[in-house]
């Protein structure tokens, strides 16, 4: 008996399966993150945000009888649009981990701008195309009401209230929103059904995320968020949309508040400054794979 027949206790050694040579190789397809994931990620994200809200309202409302739960103080309000940006980034981490096997920052978008230029003239582009339809939109329907944020920024008048709506607004919600909406939403809707039917797609349910709000509100938002779609699919980076969405609401800010000239533009300056800087900077940084 051999020395390999004494290893294997009289059995013959395993072979090792062999491959007909003309038989070609079937490559494992990669996984991909299936077309109904950004959805379920965007009901789960608002059902914690609505059960753990919704707890902390109702134990603020026992604790204090006058507590009005239909007119919050401002510090619930922010508390709680904060929570709301940390679950929908989680929900959309975890989704994507869950199909992916592993998180990179390119699964978001965050992928630094290589033509700058290029990426400025397709900004301007989707913001004078923008405001062309809100334009239309408010001679055909009128005006439409103000929405209960910018009537809450508008009446305000203690500074360091006023300083946190503007971090929330301008920085804060650019950068949560694009990454939601444009770096998982669309980059997931765009593999597998197209760009154009994603864009659409991701447009109407970013304009349906801002309600309540009027009507025309709505529809002037979606066009807005067919138009940052875009602008993502153009450069291939996120970055440029946060840079934009800053840019929006920066504008927004200034036009409620009525800001002077020189505040305005401090305001419009600093806001797509750090967005697009910290940006570009964080995607610029070696990726590695969570």
């Amino acid at each position: 008996m051999t020395e390999e027949n004494n290893e294997y206790r009289g059995w013959l050694a395993p072979e090792a399966p062999s491959i007909p040579d003309d038989e070609p190789l079937v490559p494992t397809p990669d996984p991909q993150i299936p077309v109904w994931a950004p959805f379920l990620a965007l009901a789960a994200a608002l059902f914690v945000v609505l059960l753990i809200g919704g707890t902390a309202i109702a134990l603020l409302g026992a604790a204090d009888p006058d507590f009005e739960s239909d007119n919050l103080p401002v510090g619930v309000t922010l508390a709680l649009t904060g929570f709301q940006n940390i679950v929908f980034v989680v929900a959309a981490y975890i989704t994507i981990k869950l199909a992916l096997g592993r998180v990179t920052r390119g699964d978001f978008g965050l992928v630094p701008v290589r033509r700058i230029g290029e990426a400025a003239g397709w900004a301007a582009l989707v913001y004078v195309g923008f405001w062309s339809v809100t334009a239309l939109l408010a001679a055909i329907f009128g005006t439409p009401d103000e929405q209960a944020l910018v009537q809450d920024v508008k009446a305000e008048d203690s500074l360091v209230v006023l300083v946190a709506y503007a971090v929330t607004i301008c920085l804060i919600a650019p950068v949560v929103e694009e990454l939601f909406f444009r770096g998982f939403m669309f980059g997931t809707l765009a593999k597998r059904l197209g760009p154009w039917w994603g864009m659409g797609i991701t447009g109407v349910v970013f304009a349906l995320g801002h309600a309540p709000a009027p009507a025309i509100s709505l529809v002037a938002l979606g066009v807005f968020g067919v138009g940052l779609c875009l602008l993502y699919w153009r450069t291939q980076s996120i970055v440029p949309c946060m840079a934009l969405h800053a840019l929006n609401n920066a504008i927004t800010f200034g036009v409620t508040k009525d800001l002077d000239p020189a505040l305005f533009a401090a305001v419009v300056v600093g806001s797509v400054g750090v967005v697009s800087g910290a940006a570009q900077a964080f995607s610029s940084r070696r990726s590695v794979a969570a």
